[in-house]
């Protein structure tokens, strides 16, 4: 290990049956290192194994990587400050190398986008310092749990959502069609944002600015557990999680297919319906994302540009041998005076319509720009037809309810 490292050397990792977590730091201060010393010299919770004063960014230090995988340390603590780039690559070489450890980010400062910049780097926990020993203890709790605790696996449904074209209105839908699976039945629902720029599911539902999104999520895939999980969800009043989109128009960042793969697969263990409101097109996250889809719904209008893009869609897709039993045509805005007729429609697609979802676009507009988006009651036919849609998917409701009432208070209002 050399002399820059402190005094205490790499041990052997716990003995079975040991309940002390073991514990390394990585460039702790000296008013870190002390505090951690004291802590865990209380109440025997943890052993620190190592004090590393340097950062393992460099091949020089692949023999210490080595020693510390066979130790199979339970948490490492690595103190930002002294050099956050540094520390960022520190903190992404263990992720992928120790892969059972637990990685704590610590610093003075808690940015916003310094805890982001870690947790995409791997870190579970980020400890402001001064750190406290409550703090530490929790966080140390959290990552006992993770280990300890059985997860009921749920192995949820997980159901695509993309337009023929732009404006066919799938968000509209897919933040109703969520909102009902979780209020009305009871169903745990999350709704993904997929798009990489400008989603709107956030907007139309009133949610604030919220740092994590979905592709966030999926470039910790390495992290992934139920604690990590709900620091990047946000919550909806109708009991509906939701993964928005990133805020604002950002740089394109490459999420691999393969990520995408690994997060719908350990999300589809957490809910029982997983809604996917996909941007227009076949780019690879979307592809992952189809891959791993039960269903596909491709959402139209009555119109020949939409049509003619479903049967393109189709074609493209049949050609790579996807299920065709697993694409579904919805129609959007539908209306018997439409200048395209259903019977049209099918001939042209060659495929039955799964569903028809009424044009009451007025109404729908106007609660959307209100920001009560699922406010119509049960009254309304688009209301009526979504509530449709939702029992063919779970089932009868959990229980009786007055519906004008409850659905009034999905958004709180």
């Amino acid at each position: 290990m050399g002399t820059e490292n402190r005094t205490k050397p790499l041990e052997p990792g716990k003995m079975p049956g040991q309940e002390t977590i073991s514990l390394i730091t990585i460039c702790a201060d000296e008013d870190f290192a002390g505090r951690l010393r004291r802590f865990v010299a209380v109440g025997n919770v943890a052993q620190i194994r190592a004090e590393l004063q340097h950062y393992l960014s460099g091949e020089s230090d692949a023999g210490l990587i080595e020693q510390l995988n066979q130790k199979r340390p339970d948490v490492c603590i690595i103190d930002m400050d002294r050099d956050r780039e540094a520390a960022i690559r520190t903190a992404e070489r263990i992720r992928d190398t120790l892969t059972e450890t637990v990685l704590m980010a610590a610093s003075s400062d808690s940015k916003p986008d310094l805890i982001l910049q870690a947790m995409r780097a791997g870190c579970t926990e980020f400890l402001v310092k001064p750190v406290t020993r409550d703090q530490l203890l929790e966080a140390l709790a959290r990552t006992s749990g993770r280990k300890k605790e059985p997860h009921e696996t749920l192995n949820g449904q997980i159901l695509a959502m993309m337009g023929a074209k732009g404006g066919a209105g799938v968000t509209c839908l897919a933040i109703h069609l969520g909102g009902l699976l979780a209020q009305r039945h009871g169903r745990k629902t999350l709704l993904i944002d997929l798009h990489p720029n400008l989603g709107d599911v956030a907007l139309y539902l009133r949610q604030d600015r919220h740092p994590y999104s979905f592709y966030d999520l999926s470039e910790n895939t390495h992290r992934l557990d139920g604690d990590l999980l709900q620091g990047f969800l946000v919550r909806h009043p109708s009991g509906m999680d939701i993964l928005p989109a990133p805020e604002g128009i950002e740089p394109s960042r490459h999420v691999s297919g393969e990520a995408v793969k690994r997060t719908l697969q350990f999300l589809r263990q957490s809910y029982q319906f997983i809604l996917l409101d996909c941007p227009t097109g076949l780019a690879d996250v979307n592809t992952a994302a189809l891959d791993e889809a039960d269903n596909l719904y491709l959402v139209t209008t009555s119109e020949v540009p939409a049509v003619k893009n479903v049967a393109r869609y189709a074609d493209y897709l049949s050609h790579f041998s996807y299920p065709i039993e697993r694409m579904r045509v919805v129609i959007n805005r539908y209306s018997k005076g439409d200048a395209i007729s259903e019977a049209q429609i099918e001939k042209t697609l060659r495929r039955p319509i799964f569903w028809k979802v009424p044009n009451q676009y007025r109404e729908v507009i106007k609660v959307i720009n209100t920001g009560s988006p699922l406010d119509l009651g049960s009254t309304s036919e688009f209301m009526r037809s979504m509530m449709g849609w939702a029992d063919a998917l779970a089932g009868k409701p959990v229980a009786a309810k007055k519906e004008s009432k409850s659905f009034r208070r999905l958004l709180g209002g």
